[in-house]
Protein backbone atom coordinates (compact mmCIF):
# COMPACT_ATOMS: atom_id res chain seq x y z
CA UNK A 1 0.00 0.00 0.00
CA UNK A 2 1.19 3.31 -1.13
CA UNK A 3 -0.25 5.55 1.47
CA UNK A 4 -0.17 9.04 1.98
CA UNK A 5 3.50 11.06 1.63
CA UNK A 6 2.75 12.42 5.17
CA UNK A 7 2.05 9.12 6.94
CA UNK A 8 5.03 7.64 5.28
CA UNK A 9 7.11 9.97 6.20
CA UNK A 10 6.16 9.43 10.39
CA UNK A 11 6.42 6.32 10.15
CA UNK A 12 10.38 6.85 8.57
CA UNK A 13 10.91 9.07 11.44
CA UNK A 14 9.49 6.78 14.02
CA UNK A 15 11.55 4.07 12.93
CA UNK A 16 14.68 5.90 12.48
CA UNK A 17 13.77 7.35 16.55
CA UNK A 18 13.42 3.45 17.37
CA UNK A 19 16.56 2.21 15.86
CA UNK A 20 18.50 5.39 17.43
CA UNK A 21 16.93 4.96 21.11
CA UNK A 22 17.71 1.27 20.77
CA UNK A 23 21.36 1.71 19.80
CA UNK A 24 22.07 3.97 22.45
CA UNK A 25 20.22 2.29 25.20
CA UNK A 26 22.29 -1.11 24.13
CA UNK A 27 25.92 0.48 24.39
CA UNK A 28 26.37 -0.61 28.40
CA UNK A 29 27.14 -4.20 28.60
CA UNK A 30 28.51 -6.31 31.14
CA UNK A 31 31.91 -7.12 31.23
CA UNK A 32 35.02 -9.10 33.71
CA UNK A 33 37.85 -7.65 34.44
CA UNK A 34 40.89 -10.42 35.73
CA UNK A 35 42.77 -10.05 38.40
CA UNK A 36 45.60 -8.97 36.96
CA UNK A 37 43.41 -6.25 35.26
CA UNK A 38 41.97 -5.33 38.62
CA UNK A 39 45.20 -5.34 40.52
CA UNK A 40 46.65 -2.85 38.37
CA UNK A 41 43.06 -0.45 38.64
CA UNK A 42 44.01 -0.91 42.30
CA UNK A 43 47.27 0.80 42.55
CA UNK A 44 47.06 3.22 39.58
CA UNK A 45 43.19 4.75 40.55
CA UNK A 46 42.46 3.38 43.77
CA UNK A 47 39.11 5.68 43.55
CA UNK A 48 38.43 4.34 39.86
CA UNK A 49 38.61 0.83 41.51
CA UNK A 50 36.33 1.95 44.88
CA UNK A 51 33.60 3.03 42.07
CA UNK A 52 33.84 0.22 40.11
CA UNK A 53 33.31 -1.88 43.41
CA UNK A 54 30.40 0.15 44.82
CA UNK A 55 28.48 -0.30 41.32
CA UNK A 56 29.28 -4.00 40.95
CA UNK A 57 27.78 -4.86 44.49
CA UNK A 58 24.97 -2.48 43.96
CA UNK A 59 23.57 -4.05 40.68
CA UNK A 60 24.50 -7.35 42.43
CA UNK A 61 27.31 -8.69 39.39
CA UNK A 62 29.80 -9.92 41.59
CA UNK A 63 31.02 -13.15 40.55
CA UNK A 64 33.87 -14.20 42.36
CA UNK A 65 36.18 -12.17 44.90
CA UNK A 66 38.95 -11.98 42.43
CA UNK A 67 37.20 -10.61 39.35
CA UNK A 68 35.37 -7.79 39.02
CA UNK A 69 31.84 -7.23 36.92
CA UNK A 70 31.59 -4.52 35.19
CA UNK A 71 29.60 -2.07 32.92
CA UNK A 72 31.60 -1.59 29.33
CA UNK A 73 30.57 1.08 27.11
CA UNK A 74 30.48 -1.14 24.04
CA UNK A 75 30.33 2.39 21.57
CA UNK A 76 32.91 3.70 23.09
CA UNK A 77 35.54 0.39 22.93
CA UNK A 78 34.10 -0.11 19.36
CA UNK A 79 34.24 3.67 17.86
CA UNK A 80 37.83 3.90 18.68
CA UNK A 81 39.15 1.17 15.87
CA UNK A 82 40.65 3.16 13.44
CA UNK A 83 42.68 4.55 16.54
CA UNK A 84 43.85 1.46 18.10
CA UNK A 85 47.53 2.08 17.84
CA UNK A 86 48.39 -1.81 18.58
CA UNK A 87 46.39 -2.74 15.25
CA UNK A 88 48.63 -0.78 13.23
CA UNK A 89 52.51 -1.14 13.94
CA UNK A 90 55.50 -1.57 11.46
CA UNK A 91 54.66 -5.11 10.84
CA UNK A 92 56.63 -5.33 7.77
CA UNK A 93 59.84 -3.68 7.84
CA UNK A 94 60.66 -3.79 11.50
CA UNK A 95 62.11 -6.97 13.94
CA UNK A 96 59.40 -9.49 14.14
CA UNK A 97 55.93 -8.10 16.54
CA UNK A 98 54.51 -10.44 18.61
CA UNK A 99 51.39 -10.93 17.58
CA UNK A 100 49.70 -12.73 20.47
CA UNK A 101 48.94 -9.33 22.59
CA UNK A 102 47.45 -8.41 19.61
CA UNK A 103 45.53 -10.94 18.90
CA UNK A 104 44.24 -11.36 22.41
CA UNK A 105 42.94 -7.68 22.23
CA UNK A 106 40.83 -8.43 18.93
CA UNK A 107 39.31 -11.14 19.79
CA UNK A 108 37.79 -9.00 23.12
CA UNK A 109 37.19 -6.57 20.96
CA UNK A 110 35.02 -9.65 18.98
CA UNK A 111 33.36 -10.15 21.98
CA UNK A 112 32.47 -6.92 23.27
CA UNK A 113 30.87 -6.64 19.33
CA UNK A 114 29.30 -9.72 20.01
CA UNK A 115 27.17 -8.67 22.88
CA UNK A 116 26.85 -4.92 21.69
CA UNK A 117 25.15 -5.56 18.45
CA UNK A 118 22.78 -8.95 19.96
CA UNK A 119 21.89 -6.43 22.79
CA UNK A 120 20.55 -3.34 19.99
CA UNK A 121 18.86 -6.19 17.59
CA UNK A 122 16.94 -7.63 20.83
CA UNK A 123 16.41 -4.17 21.85
CA UNK A 124 14.59 -2.71 18.88
CA UNK A 125 12.76 -6.53 18.07
CA UNK A 126 10.98 -5.56 21.25
CA UNK A 127 10.49 -2.07 20.95
CA UNK A 128 8.94 -2.62 17.51
CA UNK A 129 6.71 -5.18 18.22
CA UNK A 130 5.47 -3.46 21.02
CA UNK A 131 4.62 -0.65 18.98
CA UNK A 132 3.38 -3.07 16.03
CA UNK A 133 0.83 -4.50 19.20
CA UNK A 134 -0.30 -0.56 19.96
CA UNK A 135 -0.80 0.15 16.04
CA UNK A 136 -2.88 -2.41 15.29
CA UNK A 137 -5.07 -2.44 18.41
CA UNK A 138 -5.52 1.37 17.07
CA UNK A 139 -6.54 -0.17 13.49
CA UNK A 140 -8.90 -2.09 14.94
CA UNK A 141 -10.85 0.36 17.23
CA UNK A 142 -11.10 2.20 13.95
CA UNK A 143 -12.21 -0.98 11.85
CA UNK A 144 -8.70 -0.73 9.54
CA UNK A 145 -6.83 -3.48 8.94
CA UNK A 146 -2.99 -3.18 8.95
CA UNK A 147 -1.40 -3.44 5.23
CA UNK A 148 2.59 -2.78 4.66
CA UNK A 149 3.42 0.63 3.01
CA UNK A 150 5.79 0.70 0.08
CA UNK A 151 8.32 3.26 0.87
CA UNK A 152 10.04 5.59 -2.00
CA UNK A 153 13.00 7.11 -2.60
CA UNK A 154 12.16 10.02 -0.61
CA UNK A 155 11.14 8.08 2.75
CA UNK A 156 13.83 6.37 2.83
CA UNK A 157 15.95 9.40 2.83
CA UNK A 158 14.48 10.57 6.18
CA UNK A 159 15.97 7.33 7.15
CA UNK A 160 19.43 7.88 5.91
CA UNK A 161 19.51 11.56 7.19
CA UNK A 162 19.60 9.24 10.40
CA UNK A 163 22.03 7.16 9.70
CA UNK A 164 23.92 9.91 8.30
CA UNK A 165 24.46 11.92 11.38
CA UNK A 166 25.99 9.53 12.84
CA UNK A 167 28.63 9.37 10.29
CA UNK A 168 29.17 12.90 10.01
CA UNK A 169 30.20 12.28 13.73
CA UNK A 170 32.32 9.57 12.87
CA UNK A 171 30.69 7.66 14.96
CA UNK A 172 30.98 4.56 12.43
CA UNK A 173 29.78 1.96 14.37
CA UNK A 174 26.12 3.46 14.95
CA UNK A 175 25.54 3.88 11.89
CA UNK A 176 26.16 0.51 10.42
CA UNK A 177 24.34 -0.93 13.05
CA UNK A 178 21.55 1.53 12.04
CA UNK A 179 21.70 -0.01 8.61
CA UNK A 180 21.68 -3.49 9.95
CA UNK A 181 18.09 -3.35 11.95
CA UNK A 182 16.81 -1.73 9.25
CA UNK A 183 17.50 -3.78 6.59
CA UNK A 184 17.18 -6.93 8.12
CA UNK A 185 15.22 -6.81 10.76
CA UNK A 186 11.71 -9.27 10.04
CA UNK A 187 9.84 -7.19 12.24
CA UNK A 188 10.02 -4.19 10.18
CA UNK A 189 8.73 -6.12 6.97
CA UNK A 190 5.05 -6.34 8.56
CA UNK A 191 5.03 -2.65 8.27
CA UNK A 192 6.92 -1.24 5.49
CA UNK A 193 8.79 -2.34 2.22
CA UNK A 194 12.17 -0.63 1.41
CA UNK A 195 12.70 0.22 -2.43
CA UNK A 196 13.58 -3.27 -3.99
CA UNK A 197 15.91 -2.01 -6.25
CA UNK A 198 18.17 1.11 -6.49
CA UNK A 199 18.44 1.60 -2.73
CA UNK A 200 21.76 0.36 -0.44
CA UNK A 201 21.60 2.40 2.79
CA UNK A 202 25.42 1.41 3.39
CA UNK A 203 26.66 1.86 0.30
CA UNK A 204 24.98 5.68 0.33
CA UNK A 205 26.41 6.03 3.71
CA UNK A 206 30.43 4.92 2.31
CA UNK A 207 30.30 6.64 -0.76
CA UNK A 208 29.18 10.44 1.11
CA UNK A 209 32.03 9.55 3.55
CA UNK A 210 34.91 9.12 1.14
CA UNK A 211 34.10 12.15 -0.34
CA UNK A 212 34.78 13.85 2.59
CA UNK A 213 38.63 14.37 3.93
CA UNK A 214 38.22 14.43 7.41
CA UNK A 215 36.38 11.01 7.19
CA UNK A 216 37.55 8.67 4.26
CA UNK A 217 40.64 7.73 6.86
CA UNK A 218 38.47 6.92 9.85
CA UNK A 219 36.26 5.37 7.80
CA UNK A 220 38.50 2.92 5.79
CA UNK A 221 40.46 2.01 8.53
CA UNK A 222 37.63 1.12 10.45
CA UNK A 223 35.73 -0.89 7.60
CA UNK A 224 39.08 -2.60 7.67
CA UNK A 225 38.96 -3.75 11.38
CA UNK A 226 35.46 -4.36 11.66
CA UNK A 227 35.50 -6.67 8.98
CA UNK A 228 37.63 -9.26 11.49
CA UNK A 229 36.67 -7.96 14.87
CA UNK A 230 33.06 -9.08 13.80
CA UNK A 231 34.29 -12.32 12.91
CA UNK A 232 33.21 -11.89 9.34
CA UNK A 233 29.43 -10.98 9.56
CA UNK A 234 30.36 -7.45 8.30
CA UNK A 235 33.14 -8.16 5.97
CA UNK A 236 30.11 -7.18 2.96
CA UNK A 237 31.46 -3.37 3.82
CA UNK A 238 34.86 -3.93 2.76
CA UNK A 239 33.70 -5.12 -1.12
CA UNK A 240 31.34 -1.86 -1.36
CA UNK A 241 34.39 0.57 -0.20
CA UNK A 242 37.19 -0.81 -2.28
CA UNK A 243 34.62 -1.22 -5.44
CA UNK A 244 33.51 2.76 -4.77
CA UNK A 245 37.58 3.75 -4.53
CA UNK A 246 38.09 1.74 -7.55
CA UNK A 247 35.52 3.09 -9.73
CA UNK A 248 36.17 6.74 -8.13
CA UNK A 249 36.02 9.28 -8.16
CA UNK A 250 36.96 9.36 -4.19
CA UNK A 251 39.40 11.26 -2.20
CA UNK A 252 40.41 7.83 -0.69
CA UNK A 253 42.81 6.70 -3.77
CA UNK A 254 43.88 3.41 -4.86
CA UNK A 255 47.17 4.20 -3.27
CA UNK A 256 45.69 5.04 -0.21
CA UNK A 257 43.46 1.95 0.25
CA UNK A 258 46.40 -0.48 -0.82
CA UNK A 259 48.42 1.95 2.52
CA UNK A 260 45.52 1.06 4.52
CA UNK A 261 45.52 -2.52 4.21
CA UNK A 262 49.07 -2.86 4.60
CA UNK A 263 49.50 -0.85 7.99
CA UNK A 264 46.70 -3.73 8.90
CA UNK A 265 48.40 -7.35 9.89
CA UNK A 266 45.39 -8.93 10.09
CA UNK A 267 43.70 -7.72 7.58
CA UNK A 268 46.73 -7.93 5.13
CA UNK A 269 46.94 -11.67 5.77
CA UNK A 270 43.37 -12.92 5.68
CA UNK A 271 43.40 -10.71 1.82
CA UNK A 272 46.78 -12.20 0.41
CA UNK A 273 45.86 -15.68 2.34
CA UNK A 274 49.18 -15.42 3.62
CA UNK A 275 50.47 -15.76 6.98
CA UNK A 276 52.40 -12.81 9.13
CA UNK A 277 55.65 -14.70 8.44
CA UNK A 278 55.33 -15.39 4.80
CA UNK A 279 54.10 -11.95 4.23
CA UNK A 280 57.52 -10.22 5.88
CA UNK A 281 59.49 -11.99 3.37
CA UNK A 282 58.69 -9.84 0.72
CA UNK A 283 59.69 -6.87 -0.36
CA UNK A 284 57.93 -3.72 0.48
CA UNK A 285 56.94 -3.15 -3.48
CA UNK A 286 56.16 -6.97 -4.41
CA UNK A 287 53.94 -6.60 -0.68
CA UNK A 288 52.07 -3.53 -2.61
CA UNK A 289 51.52 -5.06 -5.36
CA UNK A 290 50.46 -8.20 -4.34
CA UNK A 291 47.89 -6.42 -2.43
CA UNK A 292 46.42 -4.17 -4.69
CA UNK A 293 46.26 -7.36 -7.65
CA UNK A 294 44.19 -8.85 -5.05
CA UNK A 295 42.05 -5.52 -4.96
CA UNK A 296 40.79 -6.41 -8.43
CA UNK A 297 38.13 -8.77 -7.36
CA UNK A 298 36.08 -6.07 -6.32
CA UNK A 299 36.13 -3.82 -9.21
CA UNK A 300 32.27 -4.78 -10.36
Amino acid sequence: MQGSAEIREKLATLIGHLISRCIQDARMIPAVLHRDEVINILVDDPALFQKLVQEEQAEKRELSKQDLTIKLDAVKELGNLDKIEALEQSFWDAPKVDLAPIMDAANQLTRTFSVYLGNASTLFDRSFEEFMDKFRRSLNQAGLTLRTFDFTADDVKVLETHAMSYIRAGEFLQAFIFDRLLSSQIMIKQLVNLPAEGFSLRENLIRRALQDPNLYPELTKFIIRISYISQGSWDDLFPVLARIVIQGPALCSLKDLVGFIERDVFFSCNLLCRSYEEIRLLPGDQRRRSIESSLGKYKN
